[in-house]
């Protein structure tokens, strides 16, 4: 079996249906953009004699390269074959498959087969192969795991760039650690002068006690002073 070229960055490389009439291998194919196949790679892999023991309907895998190739068969003797880089979702391939086999199924593709040409099949299969391919070439709009996961690489993105231009515009490592010290620094003396400030808010507020407390005592005793000498004047007056 000839070995594909296929670009990995490119998530579904080539879709094909085929079948065999009088001896001939008829096929309709479509190319990923980008994406390089070998056509008569292809043909041989689905050839009769290389695959004699397809099952209707069983989804067969296998890697070639980097590559992984999905091949089903129908009960009309038709195969669909896709290729999809090494990583891409057994489930999505399938489901891409069945919608291949419903195109087929409504082209009505059995009529007077035994008349085809070479290449009958993909003048009436390609477009449609086209569409297919390139819509399941996007998973973001097949999956919604997939569009989240799209979204997520997207904001990842945007952050790595934002923190390189932060780089760019931070100080040097020595200027924070020079500005740390410098805070530290501060804070020393703030904490000093704090302790220096309560410290003479506390002489401060004795000696305003202290005041209030003698200039009670003054006004007691001029109130009580004048009582006291006012009484005993008044009990000398009586004897």
């Amino acid at each position: 079996m000839a070995e594909p070229l296929v670009n990995n960055e490119i998530k579904v490389s080539f879709a094909a249906v085929a079948r065999s009439s009088n001896d001939r291998l008829l096929m309709a194919w479509c190319e990923g953009v980008g994406s390089t196949v070998e056509i008569d790679g292809v043909r041989s892999a689905l050839s009769i004699e290389q695959l004699p023991e397809i099952l209707v309907g069983k989804h067969y895998n296998f890697s070639v390269g980097n590559s992984t190739w999905h091949v089903v068969g129908d009960n009309r003797g038709m195969l669909y074959l896709v290729i999809t880089s090494y990583s891409y979702p057994i489930r999505h391939a399938s489901t891409m498959i069945s919608e291949i086999a419903n195109v087929v199924s409504s082209r009505n593709i059995d009529r007077a087969r035994s008349s085809m040409r070479e290449g009958t099949l993909n003048a009436e299969l390609q477009p449609a192969l086209a569409s297919i391919l390139a819509r399941y070439a996007d998973l973001s709009h097949i999956d919604a795991l997939h569009a989240t996961a799209a979204k997520v690489e997207s904001v990842k993105v945007v952050m790595q760039d934002s923190i390189e231009v932060a780089l760019q515009n931070c100080v040097s490592l020595e200027a924070i650690d020079a500005k740390a010290d410098q805070l530290q620094s501060q804070a020393g003396m703030f904490k000093t002068r704090a302790k220096k400030l309560r410290s003479q808010m506390w002489w401060k507020k004795c000696k305003m006690q202290l005041l209030v407390t003698l200039l009670i005592i003054i006004i007691l005793a001029c109130v009580i002073i004048p009582i006291v000498v006012m009484q005993q004047q008044a009990k000398k007056s009586k004897d």
